[in-house]
């Protein structure tokens, strides 16, 4: 569908669509957990930007998401997540769940994630997986590449659902994989080439988190352990 009419259509119908959807999801027990979720989130978050990056627990995360903008309307449909402690991959602490869409979800996007409208239509609903997610993330930086786009979509969907502001504590590894390869294309594909990281299937969020995570991990090695996690935003 051109931009042009995705943005007439949102405005004509699917923004009504949502909030309608939205506000009768807000009555459900799973709202209110989502809102204490956030808030006890954060409050666990108060003081880790200080910690070293020797003693501070990291959880590395990705979504999988209908488009680009969700402001537009677009959707989170996965979240995975993995740990990393006293700098290595905890690979037996790893998260992973589908989200159930409010809208259509293109064909495109199902094809590209594997998750078909079957599998997506028997998924829980936005607060559900936010608050898994959030509770196992409790007490760490998240980290994700670009976090410019994970987190912002994040904050953008949680404010679309009248959650708690979520003010968040996070690493960007795109950042620092500018700052290590300046002048180069850093997007996870081209960085798990050059830095020798095994390749998973793509556009899983697990798998895209775990390889973010070994990417994360070749970014750090030329930090002191000792450093301040504020000191590498």
């Amino acid at each position: 569908m051109p931009d042009d009419i995705k943005i007439i259509k949102y405005f004509l119908w699917d923004h009504y669509f949502l909030k309608y959807h939205i506000k009768k999801m807000t009555q459900l027990p799973s709202f209110s957990t989502a809102r204490q979720s956030i808030e006890e989130f954060l409050s666990s978050q108060q003081g880790l930007m200080k910690q070293s990056l020797s003693s501070c627990t990291f959880t590395i995360f990705d979504l999988e998401t209908t488009g680009f903008f969700p402001t537009m309307g677009d959707e989170i449909i996965s979240i995975g997540a993995i740990k990393v402690k006293d700098l290595q991959i905890q690979y037996n602490e790893a998260f992973y769940t589908i989200v159930k869409p409010i809208g259509r979800i293109p064909k495109g996007i199902q094809e590209l994630t594997g998750l078909p409208e079957e599998i997506l239509n028997k998924a829980e609903p936005f607060p559900v997986g936010l608050s898994k997610f959030l509770d196992f993330s409790k007490g760490s930086i998240l980290v994700a590449h670009p976090a410019t786009f994970d987190i912002e979509f994040l904050k953008s969907t949680i404010k679309l659902w009248s959650l708690p502001h979520f003010s968040v504590e996070y690493l960007d590894s795109h950042l620092l994989a500018n700052e290590k390869f300046q002048g180069m294309r850093n997007y996870l594909d081209e960085l798990v080439e050059r830095l020798g990281i095994p390749e998973r299937e793509r556009h899983h969020a697990l798998n895209d988190a775990i390889m973010t995570a070994e990417v994360f991990i070749k970014l750090i090695e030329k930090f002191d352990p000792s450093k301040m996690i504020s000191e590498l935003q």
